[in-house]
């Protein structure tokens, strides 16, 4: 179900979002709408390919993921855009970090199980 919003100036807004599932060779898209494919680029990093087209790149994104950690004393996961030049109209390349243990461990990528992303923004 596609979910569209129009502004008083009668720009429409849409919502897109997959439920992405990564980690031991089984990268697929799970629920999903508005989205066309995943580009799997390594460990934690891959590009979501939008069916529908964005009239710019100051669109939303949000995540949540799940946490595949089995340190106690590690942060949390998450997800960010890879960089600002990885988000186009078209696309979003994103990667997914643990957090630092705190104690002299730093985070680094990894491929965590299930990752859920949105982006909101007006259509071209």
């Amino acid at each position: 179900m596609a979910y569209y919003h129009n502004n008083s100036s009668g720009s429409s807004a849409r919502y897109i979002y997959v439920n992405y599932i990564d980690g031991g060779g089984d990268n697929h898209m799970g629920e999903n709408d508005g989205v066309s494919s995943t580009t799997d680029h390594g460990t934690g990093d891959f590009t979501v390919n939008f069916s529908t087209t964005f009239s710019n790149t100051n669109y939303a994104f949000f995540q949540g993921c799940s946490s595949e950690n089995t340190n106690g004393n590690r942060g949390a996961n998450g997800c960010n855009v890879k960089e600002t030049s990885s988000k186009n109209t078209n696309s979003c390349r994103v990667v997914s970090y643990y957090g630092s243990t705190g104690s002299g461990s730093n985070g680094s990528v990894t491929s965590c199980k299930t990752t859920t992303m949105g982006f909101i923004g007006h259509l071209s």
